[in-house]
C-alpha cells in the first residue's frame, strides 16, 4: 500500500496481541521556616555520539526509507540534548541494495556533506526469489545463493572504505530480520533469515577490521519474535510481507540504535532535600532552586535540561518488550524527609496525580505522566518530526523515481513531459506484474511533489529551526499539598 509518505507501511500482527504485550508507571512539611533558597545544580548526562552540527545520513533500502527507527532516535536527540542540535538526512530507496549505494553514492548520499552515515543493507542483496520452494530444485541454486552472498560481500567492504575516506564517521547496522518463521499469508522463502544472518555476522567482521561501531537489529528482532512466538505463531514483529516491521519493530530498533550508541538514561533526576549540597550530589541534569518546607506544603522551582521522551500510540507495544523506560527514559521526581501521608502534586498550578509519601521517597517517573508541561513540550516536538518525517518522504520519492526509473534526456525536462514518459515507461516495464500498481502510485506521487520540489526543500530546513526553537527546557514550578 502507498502512504501520503511514500513508502509501504506494514503493521505488528497478532489476533492476540494483548496477550502478547501482557508477557513483556513536592512534598511536604516539616515547619513554617524556610529550609532552602540557594540554587542547587545537578550531575551532567552522558556526552552524545552525534555532537552539535552534526549532519547524519541513513542509508539503506526501504526499511530505512521508511525513516521511522530513526525517526524516534531524532526525537530522542532533540528532546534529551535540546542544546545539540543535529540534523539526519533519509538516504534509503525502496528496493536499494549495495550495488545501488555504490552508484548513488556521490550524488545521493556525499551531496549532503554528511560527518556520520549510518548503513544497513542487505535484505535485497540476499536474492529473495532464490529462496522461494519452487526453485529449490533447480539446478546451481545453491552455487547462486552464496554468489549473492559473495556480491554483498565485495560491494559492502567497497562501501565500507568510501563511507570513511576523508574523516567521515560510519556506524553499521546489521539487517532487520525476515520472519521464516510465522504461519502468515505471504509465502515464506525459507532460508533468507539464516541468509541475513551471514550478512549480519559479515558485517560484524568488517566492524572489527576498520574499528567501527555496529548496531545488531538481527539478533534482538530475532529474540523478541521468538518470544512472540511462544504466545502466538501467527503473531509477528515484522509486516505480513515478512520483510518490514511495522511500528513496534521500528521502535525497538530505535531502542537497539540507543543502547549501541550509549544513550543517556536520565531526562533528570530531581532529588528534593532539606540538605542543599546533598540535593545538589543526588540531581541530575537539573537545577533546584526556592526549596521552601511548610507543614502542609513544599515548593520548589526546577529547570531541567532535557524533555522527556514521548513515545506515540503506535509503538507503545513495544515497551512491553523492551526496557526503553528503564534505559533511556527516566524523569525521577524523587522527594526525602517529609511525613508519611498522600500529597497531590502540582507542576505550573496544574494537578499532576497523587502520590503516597512513601512513592515520594522511592522516586515518581515523571516521563510516564502525559500531562506534565515537561510531556507536553515534548509532544509538539513530536509532533514536528512527524511533519518533518512527511516531508523528507516527499523529498526521498523524488529521489527514488529520479535514480532508478528517469533516464538523464528526462531530468532537464518539463514535469509535464516526465509524467507523460513515467506513464510509458511504467506500461512498458510494469504491466502485469505484481509491481504495477505500487509503482503507479510511486509515480503520481512523483509528479505531485515534483511541482512543490521547491517548497519541500525550503520546508526542511525550517522544521529543524522550529524544533530547536521550541524544544528549549523552562523553569517549572512544582508544589505538593499534603491532603491526608
Amino acid at each position: 500500500m502507498i502512504t501520503k509518505y511514500g513508502h509501504r507501511v506494514y503493521a505488528l500482527k497478532s489476533k492476540n496481541m494483548k496477550n502478547i504485550i501482557s508477557t513483556f508507571i513536592c512534598l511536604a512539611f516539616c515547619s513554617l521556616t524556610l529550609m532552602q533558597s540557594k540554587l542547587v545544580y545537578s550531575q551532567d548526562i552522558e556526552n552524545p555520539i552525534f555532537k552539535d552540527g552534526d549532519r547524519v545520513c541513513f542509508v539503506g533500502n526501504s526499511i530505512t526509507n521508511n525513516a521511522q527507527f530513526y525517526h524516534f532516535v531524532n526525537l530522542y536527540y532533540a528532546t534529551r540534548y535540546p542544546n545539540t542540535k543535529v540534523v539526519f538526512f533519509n538516504c534509503g530507496i525502496s528496493g536499494d541494495a549495495t550495488q545501488g549505494v555504490i552508484n548513488r553514492i556521490q550524488c545521493d548520499i556525499f551531496v549532503h556533506n554528511p560527518s556520520w552515515s549510518v548503513l544497513m543493507i542487505g535484505m535485497n542483496d540476499v536474492n529473495r526469489g532464490l529462496y522461494a520452494k519452487s526453485r529449490q530444485k533447480e539446478e546451481g541454486i545453491e552455487f547462486k545463493k552464496e554468489e549473492a552472498l559473495k556480491v554483498y560481500r565485495n560491494n559492502l567492504e567497497i562501501i565500507v572504505r568510501e563511507l570513511i575516506k576523508e574523516g567521515r564517521k560510519l556506524i553499521l547496522e546489521t539487517p532487520s530480520i525476515y520472519d521464516q518463521t510465522s504461519y502468515l499469508p505471504t509465502e515464506n522463502l525459507f532460508g533468507v533469515n539464516d541468509a541475513l544472518k551471514k550478512c549480519a555476522d559479515f558485517i560484524q567482521v568488517l566492524a572489527a577490521k576498520y574499528n567501527l561501531p555496529v548496531v545488531d537489529y538481527w539478533s534482538i528482532l530475532s529474540q523478541i519474535n521468538q518470544t512472540i512466538h511462544e504466545r502466538d505463531t501467527t503473531a509477528t514483529i515484522i509486516g505480513n510481507d515478512r520483510v518490514h516491521p511495522g511500528t513496534p519493530g521500528h521502535f525497538i530498533m530505535a531502542y537497539e540504535f540507543l543502547k549501541s550508541t550509549v544513550g543517556s538514561e536520565y531526562v533528570s533526576k530531581i532529588v528534593i532535600n532539606r540538605d542543599a549540597a546533598e540535593s545538589r550530589q543526588k540531581s541530575i541534569n537539573c537545577s533546584i532552586k526556592n526549596t521552601v518546607y511548610r507543614k502542609q506544603r513544599i515548593s520548589f522551582d526546577v529547570k531541567e535540561e532535557s524533555l522527556p521522551f514521548p513515545v506515540s500510540n503506535e509503538a507503545k507495544p513495544a515497551l512491553a518488550m523492551i526496557p526503553f523506560t528503564d534505559h533511556f527514559n527516566k524523569e525521577l521526581l524523587q522527594v526525602a524527609d517529609i511525613p508519611d501521608g498522600i500529597y497531590q502534586l502540582f507542576i505550573d498550578n496544574v494537578q499532576i496525580g497523587t502520590f503516597s509519601s512513601e512513592k515520594l521517597a522511592a522516586g515518581i517517573n515523571l516521563a510516564l505522566l502525559e500531562n506534565t508541561p515537561q510531556y507536553q513540550q515534548a509532544l509538539k516536538i513530536m509532533h514536528l518530526f512527524d511533519e518533518y518525517r512527511k516531508v523528507q518522504a516527499q523529498r526521498r520519492n523524488i529521489a527514488n523515481v529520479e535514480i532508478y526509473h528517469l533516464p538523464d534526456s528526462m531530468k532537464n525536462t518539463s514535469v509535464n513531459k516526465r509524467e507523460e514518459y513515467l506513464k510509458g515507461y511504467l506500461e512498458k516495464r510494469y504491466k502485469g506484474t505484481n509491481a504495477y500498481e505500487y509503482h503507479e502510485g510511486v509515480f503520481k506521487f512523483y509528479i505531485s511533489n515534483k511541482r512543490i520540489q521547491a517548497e519541500i526543500e525550503k520546508k526542511l530546513p525550517k522544521l529543524i529551526e522550529t524544533v530547536y526553537n521550541s524544544n528549549v527546557p523552562i523553569c517549572h514550578a512544582f508544589r505538593l499539598n499534603k491532603i491526608q
